[in-house]
C-alpha cells in the first residue's frame, strides 16, 4: 500500500512536494484551487484543469494525455494530482495508462477525496453505460493529506465527505458512527478522518481487486448511483449516497433485522446536516433497469448489495432487480 502522509498546512505541503518530486515532474491542480496560488512556490511545472462529473469522460482523459505528452514526461518522471475525487479518478487513470504507466502522487483537496477516492487504487471515468465503467486498479506512490485544504470547501462539499465517513462507520466502526451522529457542530477533528481512512485501507489490504470484502465499501452506493444517474448528476455524489444509505438500511432491517435505532440515528444525522432524506425517481422503470444491468455488481437478474445486521456487521448478498425496483418505488 502507498504511504500516507498527513500535513496540517499548505506551506508544509509545498515544502514536501518540492523535496519529494523527481527532477522532471508535472503538477496537475483542480481549477477550484486556483485562488490559493499554490503554484507560485512549486519547483515543478504545473497546469490547472477544470473537471466535473459531467466531464468525467474519455474526452477529458485525452486532454490530460495531451498535457502529459506536451510536458515531455517519460516513465521515470512523476505526476502530482491535487484536487477532488473526479480530478483524482481522471488524472490517475491517465497516469496509469500514459506510456503504460507513470508514477503519481495524490493530494486530495476535499473531505470526500481524502476518505475515499485517494485510497485503494481505483481510477477511471464514466461513459454512456454508467459511472466508472472504464478504469484500472493502480496504486499511487503516496497519498498526501493536507488538512488546511479543507478550509477551501463550501459546507455542502464538506458534508458530502461526512456521508462517506459515516458509511465507513456503519460498515466498520461503532466509534466513528457514534462520534459523527453525536457531534453538534458538523465539522470534525482530524483524528476521525484518519480513522476513517484506516478503515478503508484495512479492507483494501485484504481484498485489493474487489473480489469479496472490498465490496463492503459499496454500502449505500448501489441505490446511490442509481439516484445520481437518474438525477443527471443534479444531486451530488454525497447527497445521492446519503439517500441510498436510507434505502439500504431499510433493506438491512428487512433481511437481517438491523435495529431500528441505527436507522433513526442515521436519519437524525441527515437532519442535522440538512440533507434530503428521500428522492422521487424521474425516469421509467425500464430506464432504471438498464442502469442496474450495467452496474458492475450486477448479474443477469440480480445485483450484489451490502446490507447490515448491525453497525460494523456488513453482509454481501444478491437481491433481484424486482425487489430493488419495488423498494425505490415505495
Amino acid at each position: 500500500m502507498p504511504k500516507n502522509i498527513y500535513l496540517n498546512t499548505t506551506e508544509e505541503l509545498i515544502k514536501h512536494l518540492n523535496e519529494d518530486l523527481p527532477n522532471e515532474s508535472l503538477i496537475i491542480l483542480d481549477s477550484a484551487l486556483e485562488q490559493l496560488q499554490l503554484h507560485m512556490n512549486f519547483n515543478a511545472s504545473y497546469v490547472y484543469l477544470e473537471v466535473s462529473e459531467e466531464t468525467k469522460n474519455l474526452e477529458t482523459i485525452e486532454k490530460i494525455w495531451e498535457i502529459m505528452f506536451l510536458s515531455n514526461l517519460n516513465r521515470s518522471d512523476g505526476v502530482v494530482i491535487i484536487g477532488g475525487g473526479v480530478m483524482l479518478d481522471l488524472c490517475s487513470f491517465a497516469a496509469s495508462t500514459y506510456k503504460r504507466g507513470i508514477a503519481f502522487t495524490l493530494v486530495p483537496s476535499t473531505l470526500l477525496a481524502m476518505v475515499d477516492a485517494s485510497h485503494g487504487g481505483k481510477n477511471g471515468f464514466n461513459n454512456v453505460y454508467g459511472k466508472n465503467q472504464i478504469g484500472t486498479f493502480n496504486l499511487p506512490k503516496s497519498v498526501v493529506v493536507c488538512f488546511e485544504l479543507l478550509n477551501t470547501l463550501k459546507d455542502n462539499d464538506y458534508k458530502d465527505g461526512l456521508i462517506e465517513l459515516v458509511k465507513h462507520g456503519l460498515i466498520g466502526s461503532k466509534e466513528i458512527f457514534n462520534k459523527l451522529v453525536s457531534t453538534e457542530n458538523f465539522k470534525i477533528d482530524t483524528e476521525i478522518i484518519k480513522k476513517g481512512i484506516q478503515i478503508k485501507e484495512d479492507i483494501v489490504k485484504e481484498d485489493y481487486l474487489e473480489t469479496g470484502k472490498r465490496k463492503y465499501l459499496n454500502f449505500g452506493h448501489t441505490i446511490g448511483h442509481l439516484i445520481e444517474q437518474d438525477s443527471k448528476f443534479t444531486l451530488s455524489h454525497g447527497e445521492a449516497v446519503a439517500i441510498g444509505i436510507i434505502y439500504e438500511l431499510g433493506l438491512s432491517k428487512k433481511h437481517f433485522g438491523l435495529p431500528q435505532e441505527v436507522v433513526d440515528l442515521y436519519i437524525s444525522y441527515l437532519e442535522k446536516l440538512d440533507y434530503k432524506k428521500s428522492y422521487e425517481f424521474e425516469n421509467s422503470i425500464d430506464y432504471l433497469l438498464e442502469i442496474l444491468k450495467d452496474d458492475k455488481k450486477s448479474k443477469s437478474d440480480s445485483v450484489d448489495i451490502v446490507l447490515l445486521s448491525d453497525i460494523s456487521q456488513p453482509n454481501l448478498i444478491s437481491i433481484s432487480f424486482d425487489e430493488l425496483i419495488e423498494v425505490i418505488q415505495n
